[in-house]
Order: C-alpha cells, then sequence, then structure tokens
C-alpha cells in the first residue's frame, strides 16, 4: 500500500522516515517499508513562506508532528492540524496533551520515533476513495525527459491511475498515459495516495503547473468558492467581509476576497482560477500566526 503523509516540523525526523526526493517548497521523502511505500512531505521553509507548509497538510491523509521542540510553530502547526480531520501522530519527546486539547485536537496518538513506521502502515485511507471510479491526480512538478517525453510528477489522490489512461487537464486537453514510475520502478497501475511520475502524451511540460490537476473529467479553474468555513478558536472574529488572506488548496495558492459571509459559509473571490472541485479543503492564511487560521471546505 501507499500512505502519503505531512511532517511539518523537524527536517531530521522527514530523513528518519524516508530519504529526500524532489523539492519545490515541499520536499519530499521517500521510503519502501516492507511492502508499503511510505512518502513524507515537508515544508522547504517554514519561516517565510508559509504555503508549503499548507500545501503539506492539505496533501497528506496523516501528519505526523514531532514535539522535541516546543516553539511558536509548534503551536501554529497544532492550529492547522485542529482545524483539518485528519490521522493525527505525536512523537513522545515532551508531554503536550493541554496544548493539543486547547487547539482543538480532540483524538490523538503518540509514539516514539522508532515505532513511527509500523503505525503509519496501519492507517486505512477511506473507502470511497479507494473505490472510486474517477480518477485524480494532483500535480506538482511538470519537465522533459530526453527521449521520453513530458513528465509529471504527482499524488494519486482519487481512484487508480493505469498506463493508457487517458486524462483530462484542467484546460480540457487529454493526457494519454503512457508509462507509470514509482520509486524508481515501472507499474502498469497506480493506486490511491501514490507518488507517481506519469509519461505522458498530448501536452507539454511548458503548459502545465504546479497545482495543475489530471483527472477523468476536466477540472476547470475558478475564480469563486463557496464554501463551508472552520476558524479556530483562538483567533475568533479573525473572519469579516471585506477582507483580504492567502489561500492554499491542494498544490495551489492565491490571493482572495472574503465576498460574504453567512453563519459559516462564505463567499471567496480569487485573485486567479485554480482548478477544485466539490469537496477539496482549503486554508485561509493571515500574516500573523496562527498563518493558518481556517480552514475551508468547497462546496
Amino acid at each position: 500500500m501507499h500512505f502519503i503523509i505531512s511532517i511539518p516540523l523537524d527536517k531530521d525526523l522527514a530523513s528518519f522516515i524516508g530519504k529526500k526526493g524532489s523539492e519545490n517548497s515541499i520536499t519530499f521523502y521517500n521510503r519502501l517499508y516492507g511492502e508499503n511505500v511510505v512518502v513524507a512531505l515537508a515544508p522547504s521553509s517554514i519561516d517565510d513562506k508559509p504555503y508549503g507548509l499548507a500545501q503539506s497538510m492539505l496533501m497528506s491523509s496523516q501528519i505526523v508532528i514531532s514535539t522535541a521542540s516546543i516553539d511558536r510553530y509548534f503551536g501554529e502547526v497544532l492550529v492547522a492540524a485542529g482545524l483539518l480531520e485528519k490521522r493525527v501522530i505525536f512523537t513522545n519527546d515532551n508531554e503536550i496533551g493541554n496544548l493539543a486539547k486547547s487547539a482543538g485536537i480532540a483524538a490523538y496518538e503518540i509514539y516514539a520515533k522508532e515505532e513511527l513506521l509500523d503505525k503509519i502502515v496501519e492507517f486505512k485511507p477511506k473507502q470511497e476513495l479507494v473505490d472510486s471510479k474517477e480518477k485524480r491526480v494532483d500535480i506538482d512538478r511538470a519537465f522533459v525527459v530526453r527521449g521520453v517525453g513530458t513528465v509529471v510528477l504527482g499524488i494519486v489522490s482519487k481512484g487508480s491511475v493505469a498506463v493508457h489512461d487517458t486524462l483530462y487537464a484542467s484546460s480540457g486537453k487529454q493526457a494519454l498515459v503512457r508509462s507509470i514510475q514509482s520509486q524508481d520502478r515501472d507499474i502498469d497501475l497506480a493506486p490511491l495516495y501514490t507518488r507517481v511520475g506519469l509519461a505522458i502524451k498530448g501536452i507539454e511540460a511548458e503548459e502545465i503547473e504546479k497545482g495543475e490537476i489530471f483527472a477523468s473529467n476536466a477540472i476547470t479553474p475558478k475564480d469563486r468558492i463557496s464554501a463551508k468555513l472552520k476558524v479556530s478558536n483562538i483567533v475568533e472574529g479573525e473572519l469579516k467581509e471585506g477582507s483580504s488572506y492567502g489561500l492554499a488548496i491542494n498544490f495551489s495558492f492565491t490571493s482572495c476576497f472574503v465576498e460574504k459571509i453567512e453563519g459559516n459559509t462564505a463567499e471567496l473571490k480569487l485573485d486567479k482560477p485554480l482548478p477544485f472541485e466539490k469537496g477539496d479543503e482549503f486554508f485561509l492564511i493571515r500574516q500573523k500566526q496562527p498563518r493558518l487560521f481556517a480552514k475551508g471546505v468547497v462546496l
């Protein structure tokens, strides 16, 4: 099985989980563990660019948080994890029960570093994503390989992708999957949560940006989002009509303007159109900490 986890803090912990791979605001760490593949997503920088932090947590199904250093970034990651409904695992370096509770993390697990891999591969993904007839790959990078052509790197986020499948970019262009690699091995079928390299035909690398989505049906870019919002109880009163924030969704980011708020729903205007679909989660981001202060779900 394949597992995508986020390690938002502690690059030493990420290096323990896997070998450093590609880097593009998010650094990927890869590990073959028995018959399983574990890929850890870690923000390349957490100081001045929170988008990598946001995207690494959004694109994962499990969040592993190091408790080795209890600082302002640890607090920020707690707030973000409290907004997401994902499995949260803490290392056992320090006691953090009260802090986790204050951030709204009701359920979590604590393990020693040496136990983490065994516990990570026990995770059971949502069956509807595994069994989905729809196919979706979120793309973080595209380039040209001599003798092969266009190659895209991404994560299978819905269903499974096979050699000879036809996927659609957000532009509506068709991409024929010529071959698939995972962890430097050729495979015929990439199931849910596989970190893949797809050799494709029909779309040139320069046409593909980070945040592109290849899917069974074209997921067209939109410049407005209707969403259900959840604001951290630590920053109640922050979200107001007429305010502007950063927005991270899937592997994309932009700025947005809050046009309307009714109860826990909002209408947001994006600075640039992005591909997304109903059910996708996003973070709203402000300048002061905690920067990732609200989560949205596309309606």
